[in-house]
């Protein structure tokens, strides 16, 4: 068989953790998302917007965060399949999403409200629950689970 057809890219997909589970950060409501997420993400809240997946297990104890995508000071776009491959690879139970907003006008608009929704359904496909869905600024925040929007 010709080499050439032979060389193909290898994909790994990695997810480590050195955190032991006595020490791990849990979530237990919308104020826990928003400390956890103000001081290490403290110079870019106001700079510009990002999406950020916090990781959960089965008692809301942090697995991990990580940055799905990054846009300008007034939009952003959220790949759902990127979320959807962050849950599969951590086994999470649930997560979290969390969308800092540089204005502070953490109102949710329509593309939040279709955002969630199509979030929920994707992360529906391979059993792992929307537990919120966090709009933050360094003052504030908007929690979608402690208003009944989720």
């Amino acid at each position: 068989m010709n080499e050439e057809l032979m060389k193909v890219p290898v994909v790994e997909l990695v997810y480590r953790n050195n955190t032991k589970p006595s020490k791990r950060y849990k979530i237990v409501t919308a104020k826990d998302v928003h400390e956890l997420l103000v001081s290490p993400f403290k110079d870019t809240i106001e700079h510009h917007i990002s999406t950020r997946v916090i990781l959960l297990n089965g008692r809301n104890q942090v697995l991990g965060i990580s940055t799905i995508s990054e846009g300008a000071l007034s939009y952003n776009i959220t790949d759902i399949r990127f979320i959807v491959q962050l849950a599969a690879l951590s086994n999470c139970k649930s997560l979290i999403v969390c969308v800092n907003q540089p204005s502070g006008d953490i109102e949710p608009t329509k593309q939040d409200d279709e955002l969630v929704q199509q979030v929920k359904i994707a992360l529906s496909y391979i059993d792992v629950d929307l537990l919120d869905h966090v709009l933050y600024y360094e003052e504030g925040y908007y929690s979608y689970s402690a208003n009944g929007k989720l």
